[in-house]
C-alpha cells in the first residue's frame, strides 16, 4: 500500500482534529455541573429538589419538614432556627453518623425530618446538605411567616 504524503496529511489532520473537539467536550463536561455530575453515575439535582422545604401550622403549632430524597443527607448540626434575631432552640430528630469528607465525624438527616415550634411568626431557618456522591451545597437560609 502506498501512502502518499498529502493523504498521510489529510489523515493526521482529521485524526488531530478529532482528538481536540473531543478534549474541547470533556473540558467543557470538567467544569459544568452536568460534567460533575457524569462523573459520579448521574445528575446532581438542585438543592430545593434534594431537600423539599414545606411547613404548616396545626392549631397553634408549626410543622417545619424536608423531604430528603434518596442519595442526600442533611447536616444536624447546621440546623439553626431564629425569631425576632434570637436563636431558637428546637428538638431535632435523632440521625445516624457519617465519616463526611469535610466536616468529619457527623451526625446526618435522610428521609422525611420534621420539628415542631409554636406558630408565631416570622422564623428564619437555615440548614446545609450534601449528595452522598460528594457534592455539598452552600447552607440555606428560609423564612417562614404564619396567619397567627
Amino acid at each position: 500500500m502506498k501512502v502518499t504524503i498529502s493523504n498521510l496529511t489529510f489523515t493526521i489532520g482529521i485524526v488531530l482534529g478529532s482528538f481536540l473537539a473531543f478534549d474541547l467536550i470533556a473540558a467543557d463536561d470538567l467544569f459544568s455541573s452536568k460534567g460533575q455530575a457524569a462523573e459520579h453515575g448521574g445528575e446532581i439535582l438542585p438543592v430545593d429538589e434534594a431537600f423539599r422545604f414545606g411547613s404548616y401550622e396545626d392549631g397553634d403549632m408549626l410543622t417545619v419538614f424536608w423531604q430528603v430524597l434518596p442519595g442526600y443527607y442533611l447536616y444536624r448540626d447546621k440546623f439553626q432556627f431564629w425569631r425576632a434575631g434570637s436563636a431558637l432552640e428546637i428538638e431535632l430528630p435523632r440521625g445516624v453518623m457519617r465519616q463526611d469528607e469535610i466536616f468529619g465525624e457527623v451526625e446526618v438527616l435522610s428521609g422525611l425530618v420534621q420539628v415542631q415550634m409554636p406558630a408565631s411568626q416570622p422564623i428564619e431557618v437555615s440548614y446545609q446538605g450534601c449528595a452522598e456522591r460528594g457534592f455539598c451545597y452552600p447552607p440555606q437560609k428560609r423564612s417562614l411567616f404564619s396567619s397567627k
